[in-house]
């Protein structure tokens, strides 16, 4: 009787786990595709739209403005028209608070003090559905952008010192603001750089909206960590990093992860931006080799042959796919050892 009730209650535990595991999981899907809320103190609309610019040594010091009130920025303390700028755009449901924005942000004060880095602050616009109103803003936040960084290039910004970095969703915004740029201004932003550029509404090609794409700037460079869960799973730009082949589960990852927009299912799609600021600060962190699978790169004896850098030193005459290696956690790069197999390493 005893051994019964308690293989009973075993599973009585085991169902109620699954339900409750079954419930988060619906719920969590529930909230990405039809509606995470909009945050208390804006509404939906473009007038909510920011630009966040850090005028100091560090991720807290910043002052904000409308977009629409762009060219105050020339006004700031700290702004330098001829220094290089740098524009991130935030993803899905994020805000100026993201961890990925203050990691992104610091990177660049404390590695490239002289820098002018700028936040497109679309947080309220980018919540809500997924697919009702966050995917769709997309286009109408690239279009508001693009409107006042052509007042901001009118006024001495410079656009071959300009580079646009977009994470998830922001990528898409990113490629919207630079088309947008170039087919009704004129204007062809040099670099446009897409953390794992969202998947579900922008591929296939034309399923919902358009993707970021290659055309937008003169170079596009992709860094790809979920592709085919929340990340894009094609070539999407010039040049297409590939680390660890570009999928889930990256390595350090937990490979059950099941309740969406939860830290740990974020978790690969969360390393692009890692990546991409550990290159900030260590630009030679992440070597790639060019590939045309993950399979070929990993039977390559000669992956040194045409290597470039992964992030913010990629050589602007880089095309096709590269791929490479990284550690499960911080440091992520493992330089040259990213692009060896371990037998090779071992030979070393």
């Amino acid at each position: 009787m005893c051994v019964v009730a308690v293989s009973q209650l075993a599973t009585s535990c085991s169902r109620r786990h699954t339900r409750a595991m079954f419930r988060a999981v619906t719920d969590g899907w529930k909230r990405y595709w039809w509606g995470t809320g909009i945050l208390p103190d804006r509404s939906n609309r473009l007038e909510d739209i920011y630009l966040r610019f850090y005028n100091g040594s560090t991720e807290k010091e910043y002052v904000d403005f409308p977009l629409n009130q762009a060219v105050r920025l020339f006004e700031i303390k700290g702004f330098e028209r001829n220094n290089p700028t740098v524009l991130y755009i935030h993803g899905f449901i994020e805000t100026a608070k993201q961890e990925s924005v203050q990691v992104m942000v610091s990177a660049y004060l404390e590695a490239k003090p002289g820098t002018n880095i700028i936040l497109l602050d679309w947080s309220n616009m980018s919540h809500g559905s997924y697919l009702v109103n966050a995917a769709r803003n997309t286009r109408k936040v690239g279009a508001a952008a693009a409107e006042q960084l052509n007042k901001l290039l009118e006024n001495g910004l410079k656009l071959d010192s300009f580079h646009v970095i977009g994470h998830s969703l922001g990528s898409h915004v990113a490629g919207y603001t630079a088309r947008e740029l170039k087919n009704k201004y004129h204007k062809t932003v040099r670099r446009l750089t897409a953390l794992d550029p969202a998947f579900p509404a922008f591929y296939p090609d034309g399923v919902m909206m358009d993707h970021v794409n290659a055309k937008d700037a003169e170079f596009v460079d992709v860094i790809h960590t979920d592709a085919g869960g929340y990340g894009a799973p094609v070539r999407t730009g010039t040049v297409d990093f590939w680390p660890n082949g570009g999928k889930s589960t990256q390595p350090g990852c937990p490979r059950f992860a099941p309740i969406p927009l939860s830290d740990d299912n974020l978790c690969s799609h969360w390393r692009s931006w890692r990546f991409f600021a550990e290159s900030v600060r260590s630009p030679e962190a992440f070597p790639a080799s060019p590939a045309e699978s993950y399979q070929k790169f990993r039977e390559n004896p000669t992956p040194e042959v045409g290597m470039v850098y992964m992030g913010v030193d990629c050589d602007l005459s880089a095309r096709g796919s590269y791929y490479l290696t990284t550690n499960s956690q911080t440091p992520f790069g493992k330089g040259m050892d990213g692009i060896y197999p371990k037998s090779k390493i071992q030979q070393r």
